[in-house]
């Protein structure tokens, strides 16, 4: 299997590695990041698309224990992509990266038209970036806790909505002004990638300011390829998924694999998305330290190399979380007229 000597190897300059990324208990230098899981949910409600109990979690205690077991498999940092309309709670992160000694960085924008706020269809595509910016840069829902990142904010599986299209142009403009990363939602195995990926362009998004979700699960490594190509970060996060359609684990270790070997390295960033009780390892399931404990081993024993490793966990997801000062990003002034 592929290692990584012909690819780019990232590594941190202190010298010029200045931009921060911004977590639920304040900003902190990308160096300081550590090990990132790029796509968890620690509290989130999908019962308006499940209809299902499992797919609620909003223990706080829980997520505090869980997150435990993660911090000592080595785990320094999450990406929590709860985003509008799944029951993001920012003040209820806040105390549990506090109490667990594990770095959030919470999510902006809104999810799936299935589960959009009536707000959303009573503002103007400027009007939701306001929004969206409010969120990085002074806080979300009415409190001091900022987002650190744009989405998760998603499509169908075979279209695109007109409010969803409305979402990505907004997220696309509040990423302008405040330099965040769009990581995107794509349903069954990446569909619709590329069509979210020349939406955001449109908008002036850099690839490299874009993380597509949920990629890894397919047999067939063409699409994937296809989309790193494109420059966007390559987000492998079903990791520990079985059953229901979901390939075992060593589907995913082939694409990463793959994705080294074509010259991607620098664009791969792995997680879990963790959604469901059923997932927690309370609840018997893979937990947030499967990653690292499970996962990282499988891709060393089939040749992946030790700075491969820290490319995909540590490097690449402090690229895609920092965030520019102001002097990189439009003037973040109000924009609601469209």
């Amino acid at each position: 299997m592929a290692g990584a000597s012909n690819c780019i190897i990232w590594k941190f300059d202190t010298r010029s590695r200045i931009m921060p990324i911004v977590t639920v208990t304040g900003p902190i230098p990308a160096s300081q990041a550590g090990y990132t899981l790029s796509h968890e949910h620690l509290l989130i409600d999908l019962w308006n698309l499940t209809r299902s109990y499992d797919a609620i979690l909003d223990d706080e205690c829980l997520a505090i224990r869980e997150l435990a077991e993660y911090r000592l498999a080595g785990g320094g940092s999450l990406v929590d992509a709860t985003s509008g309309g799944l029951g993001r709670n920012p003040a209820a992160l806040r105390r549990i990266s506090e109490a667990a000694g594990v770095r959030i960085i919470m999510g902006a924008g809104w999810y799936r038209e299935r589960v959009y706020p009536a707000y959303v269809y009573e503002r103007d595509t400027n009007g939701l970036a306001d929004l969206i910016v409010t969120d990085i840069m002074r806080g979300a829902d009415g409190t001091d806790v900022r987002a650190g990142i744009i989405g998760e904010i998603g499509t169908e599986r075979k279209y695109i909505t007109p409010a969803e299209e409305r979402v990505f142009r907004a997220a696309a403009r509040a990423h302008r002004r405040t330099g965040a990363c769009v990581m995107t939602h794509t349903t069954h195995f990446g569909e619709l990638a590329m069509e979210q990926i020349a939406l955001l362009r449109e908008e002036n998004v850099p690839p490299n300011r874009i993380a597509i979700s949920h990629l890894g699960d397919r047999h067939d490594t063409k699409e994937l390829l296809r989309i790193g190509r494109e420059g966007v970060f390559v987000s492998v996060d079903n990791i520990g998924y079985v059953g229901n359609g979901y390939p075992p684990d060593e589907v995913r270790m082939r694409n990463v694999s793959h994705l080294i070997a074509e010259g991607f390295l620098a664009q791969v960033v792995l997680g879990g998305d963790i959604c469901q009780k059923s997932h927690l390892a309370a609840y018997g399931g893979k937990g947030y330290a499967h990653v690292p404990r499970c996962f990282l081993p499988l891709l060393r024993a089939n040749g992946i190399r030790e700075e491969a490793i820290f490319q995909m966990t540590i490097a690449n997801p402090a690229r895609m979380l920092d965030i520019p000062d102001d002097s990189h990003a439009e003037a973040s002034t109000s924009m609601s007229q469209e």
